[in-house]
């Protein structure tokens, strides 16, 4: 006997995968944007929305079924991420004396001083 998710041959599971994805974009997006201009959504999308719920886990053990495990998953250490990173290039001369007449130009105020109203709190 067929394993049962090998029943529904491979471009009809395609289609479904797809209607119901396109399916349950609409219905979240219709309760988004029911929910955004703060109107009732309408009870069609929101029935619609269990049913959807109840067929996305008949999809789910599907996909699942149809997923091979008996490979085990060979991962390459070539891949692996850089630990130590590369030094970043060096500013052009003119760069880095734009940067500081810009900090001459817009210079930082001294830090306020403490309000008077609550001493305690900032003589801590």
């Amino acid at each position: 006997m067929k394993n049962w998710t090998q029943l529904i041959p491979a471009q009809i599971r395609n289609a479904l995968y797809i209607g119901f994805g396109v399916l349950s974009l609409a219905q979240s997006s219709i309760l988004a944007y029911s929910a955004a201009v703060q109107t009732p959504a309408p009870v069609w999308a929101v029935g619609g929305g269990a049913v959807l719920g109840v067929i996305g886990a008949a999809f789910g053990f599907v996909a699942a079924g149809n997923t091979n495990v008996s490979k085990p998953l060979a991962l390459d250490p070539s891949d692996a991420l850089a630990v130590e990173f590369p030094e970043p290039p060096a500013l052009p001369a003119k760069t880095l004396a734009q940067a500081r007449e810009a900090k001459r130009a817009y210079p930082v105020s001294e830090p306020h001083a403490p309000t008077e109203a609550d001493l305690e709190r900032y003589e801590k």
